[in-house]
């Protein structure tokens, strides 16, 4: 028995460096995805403060957009949200891009928003302008934030990259998609939730 333990593990070892990177930077994997470029620009925000709420509650945090302040509470109020932590230097999490601007281009005027979290390597000398140099090139066109070690903490520590929150209008989270995934696999995930 120790022995199939041994051998799923190492199977498990060897699959996940595929679908995603651990939050550190590192990845095994140089595959690189170009992204559509039919997308409106994306909004690109450092993250002030950030409030930790209960167990199965999506963490709340604020930001300053054209001088007013506003709290991710507020922003998604009434939503069904599609959360993604992912990073620039990530190929998993580039791959899955382009499927989750389509996703937000499909779902454009429903109850539904996409919002990205950036977690950069702590080496990188300017996050903001990395992510937002990124986000504009790809023309990502959803709200990406900087993230920060409080909201990964929040978020249950984020142990590796891409991982995504589906967030329901309640602001409860509901289910956690680990790894890269493809358009349907977010679908599925999606409609679950959103009526």
């Amino acid at each position: 028995m120790n022995k199939m333990k041994s051998l799923i593990l190492a199977g498990m070892i060897c699959f996940l460096p595929q679908v995603a990177c651990n939050a550190e930077g590192n990845h095994n994997t140089d595959k690189v995805v170009d992204i559509a470029q039919n997308a409106a620009s994306a909004k690109v925000f450092n993250i002030a403060d950030v409030k930790v709420n209960s167990e199965n509650k999506a963490a709340d945090f604020s930001w300053t957009e054209n001088g007013k302040n506003y709290t991710f509470a507020e922003y998604t109020k009434g939503k069904v949200v599609f959360l993604n932590f992912w990073g620039t230097w990530c190929p998993p999490c580039k791959a899955e891009i382009p499927d989750i601007i389509e996703i937000s281009n499909d779902l454009q005027g429903k109850d539904f928003l996409v919002i990205g979290m950036a977690s950069e390597r702590p080496n990188t000398k300017d996050p903001l302008k990395t992510v937002s140099d990124f986000a504009s090139d790809k023309k990502i066109p959803y709200h990406v934030f900087v993230s920060n070690k409080e909201i990964r903490d929040a978020f249950g520590g984020i142990p590796f990259i891409p991982i995504t929150f589906i967030i329901d209008k309640d602001g409860n989270i509901v289910e956690t998609l680990n790894g890269m995934k493809t358009k349907e696999e977010f679908m599925s995930s999606i409609n679950k939730v959103l009526k």
